[in-house]
C-alpha cells in the first residue's frame, strides 16, 4: 500500500533551518495567556515540516506550524495544537491535547522500503502508540535490491517519470507500454549490482555495475537485451538515455533522488519505486 504525496505534506511547522529539521535547534516553549490558560507553542526560526511515518498500521504524522497532524488510512486525521515542547535524554518530545510524539535521534530503518532515516518516531495517542521513522533520509551506501524510473536527462526532465510506473513500464525489464505514454526508462539493480531495465523503447540487460559508495564499473551488455524498432518520442527518450547510461562513472544521492553522473559531465535522475 503507498499513500499519495499529499497525504505526507499536510502543513508546515516552524522548527529551523532547511537540512536541519528539528535537529540541534532550540526547543520551543510553552507560554502561558494572562488568564492563566496554555497557548500554542511559539514558532521559532524559518517555517519547515518535520515528517514521520509507520507501517504496519501505516500511519503518517507531520509537525508543521506549531500543529501536530497525524492521518491514517483507517480514520480522520486528527490535527492538534502543540501546547508543550521539551528535549530529554536525547528525546524530543512534542505533546498536544491527546497526542505524544517522541523523536529519538537514532538511525530507523523502514521496514516496507528500506530507506533509512536519521529518527526513531513513537507517537501516543489515547488509544494507541505507533512506532515509525522520521527526519531526514540517510544517504545509502548500496544500490543493491533497488528499482528507479528516470525523471530526467542532461537537464531535461521527463513527464512521464512522474507517474507511478504501471505493470508494463516499472523497472521491471519490460517494454514501456506506448499506449499509456510511459516512455521514462527505468533501472533494476540487483542484489550484486548488476543492471537491466528498459531504455523507453527496448529491454537492456547488463552494461553496467553498481558498487558502494558511488562506485560503477562497466561491463558486457547481455544477451538478453531488445532492439524493437520505435518511432516518435518513444525513439527519442531511447536515443538520449542509452548513450548517457553507457557513460555512467559514478553516482550519488540528492535528497530521495539517485543522480548519476557520466564522464562527459552529464547527469542521469532516478527517483526510486517499489
Amino acid at each position: 500500500m503507498r499513500f499519495s504525496a499529499p497525504f505526507f505534506r499536510s502543513g508546515l511547522f516552524a522548527l529551523c533551518t532547511a537540512g536541519a529539521v528539528l535537529a540541534g535547534c532550540a526547543e520551543p516553549r510553552t507560554t502561558t495567556t494572562p488568564e492563566g490558560k496554555e497557548a500554542p507553542v511559539a514558532a521559532t526560526g524559518p517555517k519547515d515540516v518535520y515528517e514521520a511515518r509507520g507501517n504496519a498500521p501505516f500511519w503518517n504524522m507531520t509537525l508543521a506550524d506549531g500543529a501536530l497532524s497525524v492521518e491514517t488510512p483507517d480514520g480522520p486525521r486528527m490535527a492538534r495544537v502543540i501546547r508543550h515542547a521539551y528535549s530529554e535524554g536525547g528525546t524530543r518530545y512534542y505533546e498536544a491535547s491527546d497526542i505524544k510524539a517522541a523523536l529519538t535521534a537514532s538511525a530507523c530503518t523502514d521496514n516496507m522500503t528500506g530507506q533509512v532515516f536519521t529518527d526513531t518516531v513513537t507517537l501516543t495517542t489515547a488509544t494507541k502508540t505507533l512506532r515509525g521513522c522520521g527526519g531526514a533520509l540517510v544517504p545509502p551506501t548500496s544500490l543493491n535490491n533497488t528499482r528507479w524510473v528516470v525523471t530526467a536527462m542532461d537537464g531535461r526532465k521527463l513527464r512521464s517519470g512522474n507517474f507511478v510506473p504501471d505493470t508494463d513500464d516499472s523497472a521491471t525489464d519490460e517494454n514501456p507500454n506506448p499506449a499509456a505514454d510511459m516512455f521514462a526508462p527505468t533501472l533494476d539493480i540487483n542484489d550484486t549490482g548488476k543492471i537491466s531495465g528498459s531504455d523507453g523503447c527496448n529491454r537492456y540487460v547488463g552494461g553496467l555495475v553498481f558498487g558502494p559508495k558511488g562506485s560503477v564499473k562497466a561491463t558486457p551488455v547481455g544477451s538478453m537485451s531488445t532492439r524493437m524498432a520505435c518511432l516518435g518520442k518513444q525513439n527519442d527518450i531511447a536515443n538520449t538515455f542509452s548513450p548517457l547510461l553507457n557513460s555512467v562513472t559514478g553516482w550519488t544521492t540528492d535528497g530521495t533522488h539517485l543522480v548519476l553522473q557520466t564522464s562527459g559531465g552529464k547527469t542521469i535522475r532516478l527517483r526510486q519505486v517499489f
